[in-house]
């Protein structure tokens, strides 16, 4: 999209307009458009804007679109958006109510160190299954032959996926930190458009621009020492000369032996977070000794076909390359695997072309990542959990376990009746033997596990709020705690003893698969 010439305005319909206009210019993918405009509109309509300013909105729309030079997917996206305005707004008169926040409770904040893993599974795992379950369950969305998805599914498909999440806010925030992806690990055309999405369940029209680095090394020459490592890409950085970028990624001073002599323009290609292949040029042994990278193209999955393709540059070149390679082990880039399936070679330079294998196992992102880590389970499990935290608080209220005993779940009666003698004993004045509460928590503990498979461990917040706080000053032994940990969900992090400190607290025993939390 060619750069506006007029100035950027922060208020008013125009500013709306102007954050639009702003996130267009900055996106790496055209293709992904769409996307941005819905969420862009859901923002806006849900502030409950009268008609003045839709009327606004739509002169300036109009301005934009006679006056500015758009490339075609803006023009589209600009057109259909003007459309709807008029339709809606103008014409039929439907002004929206401005809707609040999304409702609670939401799950605990994500661990900082589980965010990639979960974005990982989250864009290349359960946004495909969402996808196919939303284009077979609705009309709306016409699938083109040889179009691959339509965008407007996949932000539909993510939309649904992080509401059902009941990601909190303060999760919610932590997706936007630009260090968080990795384009090894996320395509990243699917990280605009989860951009795209948390912005508008945050209510936010406004984005800085997304990131370029980090990078990821996509192929190398056999026999070169470096640039095909992280360790080398880790202080990568980019440099502008003469209207130019240029990427400087340093190696040790051993490596410079090794490398004179190599042919400067085929020791490696590198990938960055906007989606672009970086071809390694020359090598710098000034002050810091650098390979200095320059851009190629941007790559791009090709979902029109069976199973999704990739065509990626190759660093070397070969003029009797052709046909089907085979190779040792997989191909990792953005978060997949994928196998060679053919060489393609011009006057120019070498392809080759990837067929998609599987996605990258999460512990290959994170890697003590089955350790606990599992998806947010579905709301039956909340109304269920929440049932038993109303029955414990009229129990302890009539100091009888008779609303425990009615509970419609008959699974949950034992595990009930475990937690309520519990609570009987901490709120006796004499304290009971360290035994008798030892036995008490194992009971509690041994009876979660029926119902752990389905309904995860028992939330800390069910019990009333004196009743965790009498445990907490009773409970100092570390094997009370380390068992209060193990069959409680959101025990407290400062009280668990350190072996347990890197256990995520809201995750264990959950159900994990999409069949299970659709």
């Amino acid at each position: 999209m060619a750069a506006l010439s007029h100035s950027v305005n922060f208020t008013g319909a125009q500013g709306d307009l102007d954050s639009l206009l702003t996130r267009m210019q900055q996106r790496h993918y055209p293709e992904t458009i769409p996307v941005l405009t819905s969420s862009w509109l859901k923002t806006v309509y849900g502030r409950g804007h009268r008609r003045g300013r839709w009327k606004e909105l739509n002169e300036n729309l109009k301005e934009v679109l006679s006056e500015q030079p758009l490339d075609l997917p803006c023009r589209d996206a600009l057109s259909g958006l003007q459309t709807w305005i008029q339709q809606r707004c103008l014409i039929d008169g439907k002004m929206p109510g401005s809707s609040s926040s999304r409702p609670g409770p939401f799950r605990p904040n994500l661990e900082p160190e589980w965010l990639a893993p979960y974005i990982g599974r989250l864009l290349n795992e359960w946004l495909s299954a969402e996808v196919a379950s939303l284009l077979v369950d609705e009309s709306e969305f016409v699938i083109e032959p040889d179009a691959g998805i339509p965008m407007l599914a996949v932000g539909r498909a993510l939309e649904r996926l992080l509401i059902r999440e009941r990601l909190s806010p303060e999760t919610l925030e932590m997706f936007l930190q630009p260090e968080l992806l990795s384009p090894r690990y996320v395509y990243p055309a699917d990280a605009e458009m989860l951009r795209d999405v948390v912005l508008a369940l945050l209510g936010r029209t406004w984005a800085p621009p997304s990131p370029v680095m980090p990078a990821t090394v996509l192929g190398v020459v056999a026999g070169s020492s470096v640039g095909h490592g992280t360790e080398e890409l880790r202080d990568a950085s980019i440099v502008k000369r003469n209207g130019n970028e240029e990427i400087y990624a340093s190696f040790s001073v051993q490596a410079l032996d090794t490398l004179k002599g190599f042919p400067p323009r085929s020791a490696s290609v590198i990938v960055t977070m906007d989606g672009r292949w970086w071809e390694s040029q020359n090598l710098d042994s000034g002050q810091h000794h650098s390979i200095v990278y320059r851009p190629g193209g941007r790559l791009r999955i090709d979902y029109s076909a069976e199973h999704a393709k990739l065509v990626v540059p190759w660093p070397e070149t070969r003029s009797c390359w052709s046909g089907d390679v085979h190779f040792r082990g997989p191909f990792e880039i953005f978060g997949r695997e994928w196998h060679a399936a053919s060489w393609e070679a011009d006057a120019e330079r070498t392809s080759l072309h990837l067929v998609f294998s599987r996605v990258m196992p999460v512990a290959a992102i994170h890697p003590s990542a089955d350790a606990g880590f599992r998806r947010s389970h579905p709301a039956s499990v909340d109304i269920a959990w929440a049932a038993l935290g109303n029955a414990l608080a009229i129990s302890i209220a009539q100091k009888s376990p008779d609303a425990i005993e009615q509970l419609i779940r008959s699974d949950f009666i034992p595990l009930g009746r475990a937690i309520f003698r519990l609570t009987e004993s901490m709120n006796k004045l004499r304290m009971p033997k360290r035994e008798i509460i030892e036995t008490q928590i194992r009971a509690v503990h041994y009876l979660q596990t029926g119902v752990s498979l389905v309904y995860g461990r028992i939330p800390w917040s069910i019990l009333p709020d004196a009743v965790r706080a009498t445990i907490l000053h009773r409970c100092s032994d570390p094997a009370l705690l380390d068992l209060l940990n193990q069959a409680f969900n959101g025990f407290p992090r400062a009280l668990r003893p350190a072996s347990r400190q890197n256990f995520e607290s809201g995750d264990a025993g959950q159900p994990s698969s999409p069949s299970q939390t659709a």
